[in-house]
């Protein structure tokens, strides 16, 4: 009986590990706040977080909105969805540690992560 009792807490203890495990956010490599310093466009911070959000505030102009991010690594191609853009943006990226590069057809963007 004791033997029974130990085995089913120990099964309990892992069954609420486990759940908590799942509960946790998800994160990729994107994730944390990324700083773009351009001289034409001003200074702007990208955050990513949670495997799915990201905000973009730009530092000297005012503009700030949140949304969404989806990251195709196969493809080396990240989506974002801001509330304040009038479309989806799809970005080609790079990343080389601490150093991003988004580009799309007419833009690019160089972030240092923080």
């Amino acid at each position: 009986m004791k033997l029974r009792k130990k085995l089913a807490l120990l099964l309990c203890g892992l069954m609420l590990m486990g759940i908590l495990a799942a509960c946790g956010g998800k994160t990729d490599a994107f994730t944390g706040t990324w700083k773009q310093t351009d001289e034409v466009n001003g200074n702007w911070t990208w955050t990513f977080s949670d495997g799915s959000k990201a905000k973009l505030v730009g530092e000297t102009t005012g503009f700030q909105s949140e949304g969404t991010y989806k990251v195709d690594e196969s493809a080396k191609k990240i989506t974002i969805t801001l509330k304040d853009w009038t479309e989806t943006k799809e970005y080609d990226y790079t990343l080389d540690g601490n150093n991003l590069e988004l580009k799309e057809k007419y833009s690019g963007f160089k972030l240092k992560k923080q």
